[in-house]
């Protein structure tokens, strides 16, 4: 303090200004800024938790209608016999939707199911033959089937140049939940 002593009033308050300026400047970077920093860093985690909160709360609203939908579908989806036999009622189900629609079924290829992550895809290959009116037909109900079967790549040929005959080759598919 003898220092303090030999300095003038004047003096005085600039070295206890600067001083003062000192501890702010010094308080400002070890207290304030890394408090201030950790507010914004929680209140972004907070706005992120809401955000998700608000999302999951209108997931939780729509539970009974999710539910009401699944089990609408879940007797068209789940598996309910082996391959062979899951097979054959896709099989089936395309015959009988040709016969309806005057359609004629050339070939039919069924390839091996396939397990894509929680559920299983079939695929059947088939070669048709008939008119615009009748594929037309054909597809549509394929489409709408209870089976809930799919037409995935359709290709379509005249049968002889000039002909109203049309030749095609239709991958159908269709999953299932085992």
């Amino acid at each position: 303090m003898m220092f303090l002593d030999k300095l003038s009033k004047r003096e005085k308050i600039g070295v206890f200004l600067g001083v003062a300026f000192l501890l702010v400047v010094f308080l400002d970077n070890l207290v304030i800024k890394p408090v201030t920093a950790r507010v914004k860093a929680l209140n972004m985690e907070i706005k992120t938790s809401e955000a998700q909160l608000s999302r999951y709360l209108r997931n939780l609203n729509r539970k009974d209608w999710v539910l009401e939908k699944y089990q609408k579908y879940t007797k068209y989806v789940k598996k309910g016999g082996s391959d062979e036999e899951e097979t054959a009622k896709i099989l089936g189900e395309i015959e009988t939707l040709a016969r309806k629609s005057n359609l004629t079924l050339a070939d039919m290829k069924p390839r091996m199911p396939r397990a894509i992550g929680f559920y299983k895809e079939y695929t059947v290959e088939i070669e048709v033959e008939g008119g615009m009116n009748s594929l037309a037909s054909f597809l549509y109900q394929l489409n709408n089937s209870t089976q809930l079967l799919r037409a995935e790549k359709v290709r379509l040929y005249p049968k002889k140049k000039g002909s109203p005959v049309i030749k095609g080759s239709i991958v159908v598919t269709k999953i299932l939940i085992p």
